[in-house]
């Protein structure tokens, strides 16, 4: 009897080690300064819980946003599960893309940081063609799509391989205007602004320019789950609450209704990409810019 105690006590706990999921994590996602991210993670995992067993997050190494995608696309000996990233096609065949826009599409609306003394360099600009006619540069990591989404639209980028070298090179003057989405900018303008760095106050550029969960395509159950989790939150309206909570404020303070929205395309997104964001993209323009008229056309 003491044997078949034993034995089933192994057997137990090794079947409950097996239903634990181990999930590398990109570090840039693990340690994101916005939390709502991992805040949707966690959740996600957490409602799927009975179907697919416990969950453990681990940090991967450091790494740049290039090498990350290298290490997402391996399929045997990966150093990477999971990521965080803006769509392209190119990133949709290398891994299993999410479509479920995770900042509620808020990263496509992009305010520019720049030097305090250069504010009237942005004045009496209405539209793409002024921005275009007044050779504003703007700065770039030379990984991300930003940098091909705007020279499309033939606006001058300057781009570095290192995204704290563009906090660097944008206060020594070597472009005018550091774009960053409306989630992010807000704290890197706090952790700035003792260099002269503030938030540019009457643009708005758009592009479609979703975030979403990436999994690699040697794990197929976890994006199968991460998918049904995510829907679970947003049936139950826990992830728009989520999103509200957190960013109100933050919209508020950036006073996205007071400015003008610059739209541009973005030729980089798959089609089903494109079709993934209509919705998501009407709903945030009727609730919080009541100034602009209608939704801007996500393919053009």
């Amino acid at each position: 009897m003491k044997w078949l105690v034993i034995i089933f006590f192994v057997f137990y706990n090794s079947y409950g080690y097996a239903r634990v999921t181990k999930i590398i994590v990109w570090d840039s996602l693990y340690n994101n300064p916005t939390p709502i991210v991992m805040n949707y993670l966690h959740r996600a995992l957490e409602v799927t819980t009975e179907e697919y067993g416990d969950y453990q997050l681990i940090e991967s190494a450091k790494m740049e946003q290039g090498r990350s995608l290298v290490e997402l696309g391996r399929l045997e000996h990966a150093k990477l599960d999971l990521a965080t990233y803006a769509p392209t096609e190119e990133r949709e065949k290398q891994a299993i893309a999410i479509r479920i826009p995770l900042l509620s599409g808020l990263m496509g609306y992009r305010l520019c940081l720049i030097d305090e003394k250069n504010q009237t360099l942005f004045q009496n600009i209405e539209n793409k063609q002024q921005l275009i006619n007044k050779h504003i540069s703007i700065g770039q990591h030379q990984d991300w799509p930003d940098t091909t989404i705007l020279r499309s639209n033939n606006i001058p980028v300057q781009t570095t391989h290192k995204k704290e070298l563009l906090f660097q090179k944008l206060i020594r003057g070597r472009f005018d205007c550091f774009s960053r989405g409306a989630s992010e900018i807000y704290a890197e303008y706090l952790s700035h602004k003792s260099q002269g760095v503030v938030i540019e106050k009457k643009l708005l550029i758009y592009y479609p320019l979703p975030i979403f969960f990436f999994v690699n395509k040697s794990r197929p159950l976890l994006a199968e789950r991460i998918q049904l989790g995510l829907q679970r939150l947003t049936d139950s309206g826990e992830f728009d609450r989520t999103f509200e909570q957190f960013f109100s404020p933050i919209i508020d303070e950036l006073k996205l209704t007071d400015r003008t929205v610059i739209d541009l395309h973005n030729p980089t997104l798959s089609e089903k990409t494109i079709q993934a964001l209509k919705i998501p993209t009407q709903r945030f323009r009727e609730k919080y810019l009541q100034n602009t008229s209608g939704s801007p056309d996500t393919q053009n």
